[in-house]
């Protein structure tokens, strides 16, 4: 499985603007990372947390989009496992 998972990333940095993806479980454990610090999985898993708390009713997990001058991230979580995509301004 965590060869599937390395491939996956390494497919999704080939899309143009992404620069970098990152897997992490719900403890902020980082599963795989390419193009970006392992160690932000941490605080990726505690973003997705924070921002599910905001609609606790909601039958599907939030999608956040973190922007800057210098890209965005998104970060989703979807069964225990949540997945962080870095894009570059084309």
């Amino acid at each position: 499985m965590e060869r599937q998972l390395e491939k996956h990333l390494e497919e999704t940095c080939r899309v143009p603007g992404i620069s970098g993806a990152l897997c992490a479980d719900n403890n902020g454990l980082c599963l795989a990372a390419r193009g970006c610090k392992p160690e932000l999985a941490g605080h990726v898993a505690s973003i997705a947390q924070q921002a599910a708390q905001l609609h606790p009713n909601s039958s599907t997990t939030p999608v956040i989009c973190i922007e800057s001058e210098g890209g965005s991230v998104l970060i989703k979580s979807e069964n225990d496992v949540t997945m962080a995509m870095f894009k570059t301004p084309l």
